[in-house]
Order: structure tokens, then C-alpha cells, then sequence
């Protein structure tokens, strides 16, 4: 009788125990939900701890502008690193759960597009074989700059240009020079972890991003500018050459016409300030789709690279 008294006793404050650790449990998780998963942060997903896909990805760009390796091995390189990044972001998403497609250029929108969006056409395209030409697979958003300073006369300031959704900075070029042949300038590659595919936003006056950032809708890349062979010269009017590749099951990146993105996206009026993160790892408060919370690797990477002026795009 004694014993069944006190365990009766203990049954009883055992039971009392776990009611509040399962109350304060339940507190702390509502207070998490309040302040650390905000629906303006960036959805969670991870890289397999290999922080070098920046560099990867930044050197084969390279590779295939220069011509230093055959179309079938930038094919197969580029897939591996895809793949990579759809496995650490499978786009899951439905799309009523993909963020808000932002304007990429501030206090601007639609009607800024060349052509009102005739001007993508693909008659032929390779990312990955720079003698394939005779395409536009982009839109180009141009600004009010008559005399060519990158100033938008009517705005009297330089125009930002910002990320059109979330993701991570693949690559940039900040030391574009006149004297250079390429093509796209001062560039900023970024992974659309939402969508799974890659934009890229060329002819930067500056860029203001590196590899391995992450980005929010309406955080500044850059400046409009014109920089890029055919860019800055006389004839070309100053705008954003923006071009969106979207992955097959394969991997093989296909340019998308997103105009009708662009003729419902959100205009803003100012930037946000895209985030450095100098840590080996960082945490990025939201519950993915699969209810896991994951971490991403991101490094800030300065890479020095030879110009070659001769090099033909």
C-alpha cells in the first residue's frame, strides 16, 4: 500500500512534468513562428557542405566564353553542378506557395520592356557553344538615358537593379573594361531556388553583389549600365539584359519567355540590402515544403581572372 502511494505520487508529478515541458514547448514554438519564420525570408535549402559550386560554376562560365573546353564537356559540367543545386533544393513549391515576382529594375515596370516583350526570340541557342548565334533570349529593360551616363533622366539617379525572387548568387563579373570583347559586362548569375531555374542580369554599371549571397525579392544586384561589347556602344540604349533558363528533367537549360512574369510582377520603389554572410555556415529560419530546417555553406569569393580582350564574346 505504502509503495503504491508513492508511485501513484510520482505517476502524478511525472504526468505534471511533461504537461509543462509540452506547454512551454508549444510557447517557444509559437514565438519561433511569430518572429523567425517571416514570409519575406528566403525558403531553407542546402548545398552537400561543398561551398566550391561558386567557384565551379564562375570558372566554367569562364571556360565556355573563352572556348577552352568542347560544348559536350561544358554540358556535362553544368549538369553535375545543376543537380547539385536541385538536390539541395528539389522545388517542391507549388505555385501558390512561390514568392511574389518583383520588378527588376526599382520605380519601373512592364512598360519598360523592349518591344512591350517582342524581343525574345530563340531561333538558335547553346549556352554551352559560343559560335551558336542568331537568338535574344532575354528581354532587355531599358531606362530614360539619352545621353548615355546610366543616369535615367527623368528619375535624375542611377537605377537599380534587384533580384526578381529568391536565391543565391552564382557568379558575378565587377571588372568589366572597355577594352574587352565580352559580351554581357559586369554580370550577376543567380539560382532561383523557387523555381529551379537561372537568371542572369547583364551590363551592370557596378555590381554590388558576390558568389554565395543570398537574395530576397527586391534586394539590389547592381546598377544599370552598359557595359559589354555591343552594349556600350552609340547605338544601344541603355537597359538590363535579363535572361531566365529553365531545367528540364535533365538539366538542360531552355530559355523561358517570362513576360507575362513581368507584366504582373510587384514594382518597388527602393532596394534591399542583400545580406553577407562570412560565416562557413549559415542558418536560414523557414520550414521547407518537406517540414526540415537545412543549412546553407556560403562564402563571399573574390576571384582574380586574366582578361583576354581577344576572346570573341
Amino acid at each position: 500500500m505504502f509503495f503504491d502511494v508513492i508511485f501513484a505520487s510520482l505517476s502524478v508529478n511525472l504526468i505534471l512534468k511533461i504537461i509543462k515541458t509540452a506547454m512551454l514547448l508549444n510557447i517557444l514554438f509559437t514565438c519561433f513562428s511569430v518572429f523567425g519564420f517571416k514570409s519575406d525570408q528566403i525558403p531553407a535549402f542546402s548545398f552537400p557542405n561543398d561551398s566550391s559550386v561558386f567557384v565551379r560554376y564562375k570558372q566554367l562560365l569562364v571556360d565556355i566564353r573563352e572556348m577552352n573546353i568542347s560544348p559536350v564537356e561544358a554540358e556535362r559540367r553544368f549538369k553535375v553542378l545543376a543537380s547539385t543545386l536541385r538536390e539541395a533544393y528539389p522545388n517542391t513549391l507549388e505555385n501558390d506557395q512561390i514568392s511574389s515576382f518583383v520588378f527588376p529594375l526599382t520605380r519601373s515596370n512592364y512598360s519598360a520592356v523592349g518591344g512591350s516583350g517582342t524581343g525574345f526570340y530563340v531561333r538558335k541557342f547553346n549556352l554551352f557553344d559560343q559560335k551558336v548565334s542568331g537568338s535574344h533570349p532575354a528581354h532587355d529593360i531599358f531606362i530614360y538615358d539619352p545621353d548615355q551616363d546610366c543616369v535615367d533622366n527623368r528619375k535624375k539617379d542611377f537605377v537599380d537593379i534587384v533580384s526578381v525572387g529568391h536565391g543565391v548568387v552564382m557568379a558575378v563579373e565587377q571588372n568589366w573594361a572597355d577594352t574587352s570583347a565580352y559580351k554581357g559586362g559586369n554580370y550577376v548569375w543567380v539560382f532561383d531556388v523557387e523555381r529551379g531555374g537561372f537568371w542572369y542580369y547583364a551590363h551592370h554599371r557596378k555590381v554590388v553583389v558576390e558568389a554565395g549571397q543570398i537574395v530576397r525579392p527586391g534586394d539590389k544586384l547592381g546598377e544599370v549600365g552598359r557595359t559589354g561589347f555591343n552594349a556600350k556602344s552609340k547605338r544601344s540604349d541603355t537597359h538590363l539584359h535579363l535572361m531566365y533558363l529553365d531545367l528540364d528533367d535533365d538539366f538542360y537549360p531552355t530559355p523561358k519567355n517570362y513576360y507575362e512574369w513581368l507584366k504582373n510582377a510587384e514594382t518597388i520603389d527602393f532596394a534591399g540590402k542583400a545580406e553577407v554572410r562570412k560565416t562557413k555556415l549559415s542558418k536560414i529560419a523557414r520550414l521547407s515544403p518537406r517540414n526540415t530546417i537545412k543549412y546553407l555553406p556560403v562564402r563571399s569569393f573574390q576571384l582574380a581572372l586574366k582578361k583576354q580582350p581577344t576572346a570573341k564574346i
